[in-house]
Order: C-alpha cells, then structure tokens, then sequence
C-alpha cells in the first residue's frame, strides 16, 4: 500500500481520459464528520451561498457535458421530506455527495475540481470516496472541507484492493491509529 499523498486539483476541467483516473465506478461516500453515515454525505452550504451554487453547478454541467456528477444541491424545508433526511432548520441548503444511479462515467479529478471550487461555500465536512467495482478499484481518497478550503489524499492499493477486506483495513488502520474519524470510515468499510 502507497500513501496517503495529496491528490491536487487540476487547474481546468479534463476532457481526456486517463484510466488511472477515469473508470466506471460505484462510488461510496462514507460521511464521517458532522453526520457520521455509511450513505450519507452532507456538506451545509453557508447562508447566502445557495444561488452562487445553482450557478456553478449549472456552469459545470455545461463546461463538462455528458459528465454524471454524484453531488447534488438539497433544501431542507423542500427535500428533507422526500429524501428522509433532518439536519437543520428549514432554510438550510446541502451539498449531497452519493451516486444514485447503479454506475458512474467519472474522471475523479473531475470530482476533487468540482468539491475545490465548491468549498467555499460550504461550511467544513470530512468524508470518504471509494468505490465497489467495475475500474481500478485500488484506491480509497479522503475528503476534508475546511475553512472554505478542500484537500484529498488517496492510498493505493497493488493487486486486489477489495479481495480481502479485512487485511485492508488492518493495513490501513495501522496508519491511522488513534484518528476517531478514520476508524468510523474503517468500520463503514468493513462492514460492507
């Protein structure tokens, strides 16, 4: 096992495909800070920031057409209901980070340019990014928004990432011992 090492942003939008990067993934999105879940992942937009969101989100859809992007704008008062989630009053925005769909066409670095320019906008949140099959599954990619900031690190895996879970996770606990939030993620893991 590598890492972890930062995983930069890239400066645009990539359009080409690199398959270290780009793959059909079923992504998971771990949540281990402010809601601790194995299928959530929140992140609060701060008060203000709703329409500047909308406008980038609908900026990068067409920047990146064809792209499927697992991040989706809620409203507490307006989707809170039908996606049974209770977080905040009812004027409260989210970023939702899940893919709904079984598959994903996904660049990653794509994933990490869009969380980096959204990150001012929401307030701190620390989740995970992995997914379950079909692509170069030997990767598990950390997530933290901090102060408006975003920042990523990956381990990677050599051979069979997910063949024997049990030994990832022992390996990677090791690197962390004693990090709550990371020893939520492995419990997540391992009980997939």
């Amino acid at each position: 096992m590598r890492g972890p090492y930062p995983v930069e942003p890239p400066e645009t939008f990539v359009t080409g495909r690199d398959d270290r990067w780009f793959g059909r993934f079923r992504l998971r999105f771990p949540q281990v800070s402010p809601w601790p879940d194995r299928h959530w992942t929140f992140a609060r937009v701060r008060p203000g920031w709703r329409s500047l969101v909308e406008e980038m989100l609908s900026v990068v859809a067409t920047e990146v057409p064809g792209q499927v992007w697992p991040v989706y704008l809620l409203n507490q008062g307006v989707d809170g209901k039908g996606w049974e989630f209770d977080l905040g009053p009812p004027e409260a925005n989210y970023l939702y980070w899940e893919q709904l769909s079984d598959v994903c066409y996904i660049d990653m670095r794509n994933l990490y340019r869009l969380v980096d320019l959204l990150a001012p906008a929401v307030e701190d949140a620390h989740f995970f990014v992995y997914s379950m099959g079909d692509g170069l599954d030997q990767w598990v990619d950390e997530v933290r928004i901090r102060d408006g900031r975003s920042s990523v690190a990956r381990w990677t895996v050599e051979g069979e990432a997910w063949t024997d879970f049990p030994a990832l996770c022992a390996e990677l606990a090791v690197s962390r011992a004693g990090d709550e939030a990371f020893e939520r993620f492995l419990t997540f893991l391992s009980d997939r």
